[in-house]
């Protein structure tokens, strides 16, 4: 396999990482929003906890996709 192919797949895999993340972290924020909206007293506290681990978990897919793709194009291009 060659190491344009290897790059291609490489990033196809990141892409659908990122994208199934995306979604994961839609679907959690789209159920924040629903639950905020219909509870009687929000509290602002529990919708900033929620919404700052959706913000850690999706920073950590990117984040990591980000790095791995990094370190392999700077160990392909050496």
């Amino acid at each position: 396999m060659g190491d344009l192919q290897t790059f291609f797949y490489l990033a196809l895999i990141a892409v659908v990482m990122l994208g199934l993340a995306g979604i994961l972290v839609g679907v959690a924020i789209a159920g924040l929003v629903r639950w905020f909206r219909h509870t009687d007293q929000p509290s602002a506290l529990t919708f900033w906890l929620v919404g700052g681990a959706i913000v850690v978990v999706l920073l950590f897919f990117v984040g990591g996709t980000v790095g791995i793709l990094y370190g392999f194009l700077r160990y392909g291009a050496s």
